[in-house]
């Protein structure tokens, strides 16, 4: 039977261990990038970033982090409405039947047109 403190302690040991992935797990070792002007009618382009796996890709762009319908691709041409909002590149990857997604560091907040 455990005491109180080794049952703190198995619980201490469990959480920092944390939790790993399946082998076989697309793995993120460089996050997606966006570059471009973050302004109404230019181009915004994002980077998928560096993953294990050799994983095939599926992109949905975010303004403040709210999927932006159809945009999946690998631009993003912001729009008025994107004014005042923070644009952002979530991308997914698949392999090995698994999958793992992670997204870039958001845009500075979009600007009207000159």
């Amino acid at each position: 039977m455990l005491t109180t403190r080794q049952r703190k302690r198995r619980v201490a040991s469990y959480i920092g261990a944390g939790i790993v992935d399946p082998a076989g797990t697309p793995q993120n070792s460089a996050p997606p990038e966006i570059t471009g002007t973050a302004q109404v009618g230019e181009t915004l382009t994002g980077s998928d970033g560096t993953w294990t796996e050799s994983p095939t890709f599926a992109r949905q762009w975010l303004a403040d982090g709210v999927a932006i319908e159809g945009e999946t691709g690998t631009t993003y041409v912001p729009v008025a409405d994107d004014v005042g909002k923070v644009i952002a590149l979530r991308v997914t990857a698949t392999a090995n039947g698994r999958t793992k997604s992670a997204v870039s560091e958001p845009t500075d907040a979009v600007i009207a047109a000159a």
